[in-house]
């Protein structure tokens, strides 16, 4: 083994073995899973606001990768008893803590492009 391979710390987690990177890339794998948390970062959202935001996202795609973040703790439902029954969306500290992460993966592709 090099210098440069022992230097190296795994991504593996140490109890299950599993790789937490993977699993965070699997759910935010579709196109759609970035765009939604960071139309987030601008606060609270309806779902009709989300549609809106998002072009050319099905009403089907969205409400699947609102659920599957909200049992991923990335974001909040928050169900509004008013007439219409909305339910706005916003993000938790986890989630805004991952489009932190977002914003640096930003700058890295700005600064190798």
């Amino acid at each position: 083994m090099t210098e440069k391979n022992v230097l190296i710390k795994s991504w593996a987690d140490p109890i299950t073995g599993a790789c937490p990177v993977a699993e965070i890339l699997r759910t935010l794998g579709g196109k759609h899973g970035p765009r939604i948390l960071h139309c987030l970062t601008e606060g609270e959202l309806h779902f009709l606001e989300l549609t809106r935001a998002i072009d050319g996202i099905s009403r089907k795609v969205l409400t699947d990768q609102l659920k599957e973040f909200e049992e991923q703790g990335l974001i909040l439902r928050s169900p509004k008893n008013d007439a219409r029954q909305r339910v706005g969306y916003s993000l938790t500290a986890k989630g805004d803590a991952l489009c932190g992460v977002f914003g640096q993966l930003y700058d890295w592709s700005q600064y190798y492009r």
